[in-house]
């Protein structure tokens, strides 16, 4: 199994079976063969199969564990070297999952797993999840095969399935019980299963080439299950949908309540609090709501409060720092506002969801900031209540102007700027702090894809700056890298000092770089990275080459097959 592109674990990729090449996610009898059931009782060897199903037995999802025990110990007698798919029957316990698929895959190699009792467990939410997510972490080379109905494509390859057998579907057939886009609430009469299968897993792999499979997850919500199911996903295993989610390049729409915990969002927040520092030289905190244009700072009610700030304050403006509101993402630093790309359904009304998780990490990024710097909040509506749910949790004392009418209302703006002169603010800043929040806007964004440390490696203060829309970087006349609007590139010499610095977003090789880093060929990399990060190819401690990431680190170091780093420059 090679893995072409991510979107959350599910996969587009290619599967090898002899002399059969064929892309995933795929269907049993339309891609390739799947050998029947074959029991550990009646053993059999079908030689005519692309996959050859090891002998097994038939234990039931609520099978008691004396049982279970006892079919252990005979599965574990079975002489596996003759066939290249296993069959795992999986049981409530899941711990004897675990001990089966160590012990089995420990001695032999298969190129699929076909997971059964998937028609019980699917019902069992949480279950489905961590069954789905303890093999493909276990093995990232075996192609797992359910059995499901065509309603549940999306979101088991969203999960990380790669297969499905379609050979069931032929009951729904002969009951006359025709598949439609509302199915399981809406049927026809007509035999339809297997044309519909087609049609669904062509969408799929549409979605997965286009990055909009979750859009497509999230619009085949037909029943309690699938809500159930993404709900534990999201809730339980965020950590797990995150680490195969590509690094956010396109506009995010969130169009559900489901939408709120998109892997992308658990990353946003996780980044504030992990990876923002404020400028050293904040005096003052502002706090302004989102606009629906984006960025920000190109709105005309952005532009509205800038001009406020600039009148009150003067060139002191460059001694403040601004954090703008917004669901589903909480909270954005001025100076990561290009890299919020996203649209949501703007109504005014918030969930209690939304408000409490806004709140709570506006409240750790606060504590970010000096204790005696006055904080104020320039808010209305609901931005009002996660501020001051904010200021209840971290402490820290926020003075809200008088809002009337909306945020850009004559009244409203001449409340801030009165605000601002009751607190006397004499903030005075020179050619130096200009050009310092120059240098920190480029920096906050290498230290958003990189960590904290990356921009001051990339753009330290000796460094010169040439360009005027694209921006190129240079540190002892040799580029690091380029900015343009919050989107970089970085040399192997930038790479070289990133990594001396953070020690991050590395792959480690030992042979001589001439063109793509295949998984086989890593050594070692980063957990950190994700599908699509920039990562530099290391050797001997030498970045000797920067590329974009195929694959999640952790998955580099266990894949056999396929591209991991896409190389685009070399030392």
């Amino acid at each position: 199994m090679e893995t072409l592109k991510h979107e959350g674990p599910g996969r587009l990729g290619v599967g090898r079976v002899n002399d059969k090449v064929f892309k995933t996610p795929a269907l049993v009898n339309v891609d390739f063969t799947l050998s029947p059931f074959n029991s550990y009782f009646y053993p059999k060897d079908f030689g005519e199969y692309d996959f050859n199903l090891a002998p097994s037995i038939p234990l039931s999802f609520y099978t008691p564990r004396d049982i279970i025990e006892k079919a252990l110990k005979r599965l574990y007698e079975v002489d596996y070297s003759r066939f290249n798919a296993l069959y795992l029957p999986v049981v409530r316990d899941l711990k004897y999952i675990n001990e089966f698929l160590e012990e089995v895959l420990s001695r032999e190699s298969f190129g699929a797993v076909y997971i059964g009792n998937s028609k019980i467990f699917v019902k069992e939410y949480r279950k489905f999840v961590e069954v789905i997510r303890l093999i493909r972490e276990k093995d990232p080379n075996l192609m797992l095969i359910i059995d499901l109905e065509p309603f549940f494509y999306p979101l088991a390859v969203y999960l990380g399935i790669d297969a499905f057998d379609t050979r069931s579907l032929k009951l729904y057939d002969f009951h006359k019980k025709g598949f439609t886009q509302f199915s399981p609430i809406l049927w026809k009469e007509e035999e339809n299963s297997l044309e519909f299968a087609k049609n669904v897993i062509g969408f799929v792999r549409k979605a997965l080439e286009e990055s909009k499979l979750r859009y497509l997850v999230e619009n085949f919500f037909y029943s309690q299950v699938h809500a159930g199911i993404l709900r534990i996903a999201d809730k339980e295993h965020s950590d797990y949908l995150e680490k195969y989610t590509p690094i956010q390049k396109d506009i995010v729409y969130f169009i559900s309540d489901a939408s709120q915990n998109r892997p992308e969002v658990i990353r946003w927040r996780q980044r504030v609090v992990e990876r923002f520092t404020p400028p050293e030289n904040v005096e003052a905190l502002f706090l302004f709501p989102c606009s629906a244009k984006k960025p920000y700072s190109h709105s005309r009610s952005h532009t509205l409060y800038r001009k406020a700030l600039k009148e009150s304050l003067g060139n002191g403006i460059y001694k403040v720092h601004e954090l703008i509101l917004t669901s589903p993402f909480g909270v954005v630093p001025r100076e990561w506002e290009w890299l919020a790309k996203y649209d949501i359904v703007v109504t005014g009304h918030w969930s209690e969801e939304e408000i409490s998780s806004a709140a709570e990490l506006l409240a750790k990024t606060l504590e970010k900031y000096p204790n005696h710097i006055p904080i104020i909040a320039h808010l209305d509506e609901t931005y009002v209540e996660v501020a001051e749910r904010a200021s209840e949790i971290s402490e820290r004392e926020i003075v809200f102007t008088k809002v009337k009418n909306g945020t850009i209302s004559r009244k409203s703006l001449d409340s801030l700027k009165e605000t601002i002169r009751e607190f006397d603010l004499e903030l005075r800043a020179g050619k130096e702090d200009r050009i310092y929040r120059f240098y920190e806007n480029i920096r906050k964004v290498f230290d958003f894809y990189f960590g904290v440390g990356a921009g001051d490696a990339v753009l330290p203060e000796s460094a010169k700056i040439t360009g005027s829309k694209m921006l190129r970087i240079l540190v002892d006349k040799q580029q690091t890298g380029t900015y343009q609007d919050g989107v970089i590139s970085v040399t192997p010499f930038g790479m070289q000092r990133i990594y001396e610095a953070t020690k991050s977003y590395y792959v480690k090789i030992d042979f001589d770089l001439r063109g793509d880093v295949f998984a086989i060929g890593v050594n070692e990399a980063d957990a950190k990275i994700r599908p699509d990060d920039i990562v530099g190819v290391v050797r001997d401690e030498k970045v000797v080459g920067v590329g974009k990431a195929v694959l999640s680190g952790e998955e580099m170091i266990k894949a056999r097959r396929g591209i991991a780093v896409k190389v685009r420059k070399k030392a």
